[in-house]
């Protein structure tokens, strides 16, 4: 038995709870009362942090393990996949060490590190992986267009082209095959991109319903780039139930995903720091992000306001001096900034990030019966919610009831 004493933000939208206690029992939150309430064992293991808080582990829910550090798309094909592993195991950890006990990967090869971290062999958060990314010919995914086409279909970077529906579907198939938990689609340009611009639609309607009956089918859903207006609106017709970016959100979109009840991962923080770098970018995307950040703010704030549920990724995927893992919670700090309450942004990255990854009843809250993905912050991240920027001050986090970083200085007694 572990007990975790410590003020407690359960993150299911009741308030914080001062001088509590959080009582873990094989794997699980077995109670959270208060601590002049609970009478702990003699062998209990018991870890009290001064001006502590205790809320659930953070869920990063759009990023591409493995990505991260490289100065141009060209860096993404021509990195051999061994050294790929060696930056996917790193950057893994360094979530692990940052509060993130899961990761929704949405376009990459971390679906072939699931059974490793299922056996003990990977330290990172656990995997909640799409496969390759999926692009048509000449879309977002095909990032290299002065390059041949065989360049992009090389599958060294993370992305699968298909064109045409039997295509869309024998590319799902073969993601699920790979394992993979859900599917990552591409119906519009983008900003990092050559070739296209964020405005372009990619995909048919008809296409794009292939790949949600194959989800279907295997009980899960699709996610789509889209950054576009058109390229969205084709989406929520098409049944796509997660939109990342969407940037060119309009009043019509949003009331598609009110209908649906579609997902937002807006991943402020990617336009956000490409836009403040901008001297570091190659030139076309740095063409494409004047104003963009600012678009993209009053588009999240809009689907906000509408009451989209609005998920937290960042979308780190480039210079590790522009975009450092481990501070992914930034993107926390920028959603307050368009309207949401700090407890709003919290349960964001947590409550919201369990139901995206199709994990709500297990993870994202502290409750009684949920798995123990925990973990401590030095301070009230309510008052200040940058604190979860810095892997410092989260000294404690256990995942699934273990001890996975205890940094406290002191053992538990």
């Amino acid at each position: 038995m572990i007990i975790l004493k410590g003020n407690v933000i359960p993150c299911t939208g009741a308030p914080l709870m001062e001088k509590a206690a959080v009582v873990v029992e094989d794997g699980k939150i077995s109670r959270v009362c208060r601590q002049n309430e609970l009478q702990a064992p003699e062998d209990a293991e018991i870890l009290e942090i001064e001006d502590g808080t205790i809320m659930p582990g953070l869920i990063e829910q759009h990023c591409h393990i493995g990505n991260s550090g490289k100065p141009s798309s060209l860096a993404f094909y021509c990195t051999n996949p061994y050294e790929e592993t060696v930056y996917m195991l790193e950057e893994l950890e360094e979530l692990l060490n940052a509060g993130y006990t899961s990761i929704r990967d949405v376009g990459g090869t971390a679906n072939f590190l699931k059974k490793a971290w299922k056996m003990g062999k990977v330290k990172g958060p656990r995997i909640f992986a799409s496969g390759r990314l999926i692009s048509d010919t000449g879309g977002h995914g095909d990032e290299l267009q002065s390059f041949p086409l065989e360049f992009s279909k090389t599958g060294l970077s993370g992305v699968l082209i298909v064109d045409g529906v039997e295509e869309c579907r024998k590319g799902a198939r073969l993601m699920f095959r790979d394992k993979a938990d859900f599917l990552k689609i591409c119906t519009t340009g983008g900003v990092m991109s050559e070739g296209d611009q964020p405005g372009h639609a990619n995909f048919t309607v008809e296409e794009i319903r292939t790949f949600v009956e194959e989800a279907e089918l295997k009980g899960t859903y699709v996610a789509t780039h889209a950054e576009g207006t058109k390229g969205i609106y084709q989406a929520l017709v098409g049944g796509v139930k997660s939109i990342e970016h969407g940037t060119f959100l309009d009043d019509r979109c949003i009331e598609l995903m009110e209908k649906s009840g579609a997902w937002l991962v807006p991943t402020l923080s990617t336009m956000y720091l490409l836009t403040k770098n901008k001297d570091k970018l190659v030139p076309w995307t740095r063409e494409k992000v004047d104003g963009i950040y600012e678009q993209h703010c009053s588009a999240a704030r809009r689907a906000y306001e509408a009451g989209i549920k609005i998920g937290t990724g960042t979308d780190f995927i480039y210079d590790r001096s522009m975009m450092p893992y481990g501070k992914n919670a930034m993107e926390l700090e920028l959603l307050t900034e368009i309207g949401m309450s700090p407890m709003e942004a919290l349960m964001a990255a947590t409550k919201t990030g369990a139901e995206i990854i199709l994990r709500g009843e297990e993870l994202g809250t502290v409750e009684e019966g949920k798995l123990a993905d925990l973990i401590i912050v030095r301070g009230n991240p309510l008052e200040d919610i940058t604190l979860l920027q810095e892997a410092g001050n989260i000294p404690v986090v256990l995942q699934e009831g273990k001890i996975v970083k205890n940094h406290t200085g002191a053992p538990f007694r």
